[in-house]
């Protein structure tokens, strides 16, 4: 299950100190967001959560006003004058958990499924001892679809929700795609095929599901 935390006890949890009193211009997000017109707009949103909702932002005492745009793969924070600013992706302000929902997002340094080394935010999603499970959320865009012939209709443009990425990581080790099958996951460990194929032989386990990837998570740990 993931680990729910009070309003209360939100000052208290580990990594936030307090270096900077609050997020502004001086510390964080020079660049502006600049919004486009609603005739430039492309269908659908950038966010899965479009509202500015409280969060804490490690090093930051205050909380702060934030939303995460999902495509940009960035955090807008309101500064307390009232500007939107994007935040600086630095180690400063590398763990970010929203309030409400006590969801936490990790800037790290991740394999992305092409294999390229990416610099982003991830879910920090489960945690069993030395094993972590990571969540990265995707929407992908869809360019403009101009009419071939006049039976057809322009298609505009427009942000699509696209299927979560999980990742894992062992103990402090690279970050890398959880296995999306029994192939991949005898491969990440060769030396426990047998205790694999045992153990998804006696559970019920779906890698597209993510109460299974917990499971998958705990018997990793246990390896």
């Amino acid at each position: 299950m993931l680990l729910l935390f009070s309003v209360s006890s939100f000052s208290q949890v580990q990594g936030f100190n307090g270096k900077y009193e609050v997020l502004d211009p001086n510390v964080a997000g020079k660049i502006f967001h600049n919004r486009l017109s609603e005739k430039e707009k492309p269908k659908g949103s950038p966010y899965l959560q479009g509202k500015f909702t409280w969060a804490k932002v490690e090093s930051v005492a205050q909380k702060t006003l934030m939303r995460y745009n999902v495509y940009a793969d960035e955090f807008e924070f309101i500064t307390p004058k009232g500007d939107t600013l994007i935040l600086d992706k630095i180690a400063d302000f590398n763990n970010i958990m929203f309030t409400v929902t006590s969801k936490n997002y990790r800037l790290v340094y991740y394999t992305n499924p092409v294999g390229k080394l990416t610099n982003g935010y991830l879910i920090n999603l489960y945690l069993k001892g030395d094993v972590t499970l990571f969540k990265k959320e995707n929407i992908t865009y869809a360019e403009e679809r101009p009419a071939k012939t006049s039976l057809e209709m322009t298609l505009p443009a427009k942000y699509v929700p696209a299927d979560d990425t999980y990742f894992i990581q062992i103990k402090e080790g690279p970050i890398v795609e959880f296995p999306k099958n029994k192939k991949q996951l005898i491969k990440m460990f060769p030396a426990k095929k047998n205790e694999i194929e045992a153990f998804l032989k006696a559970n019920e386990i779906s890698f597209d599901e993510e109460s299974s990837l917990f499971k998958l998570i705990d018997f990793v740990a246990a390896l």
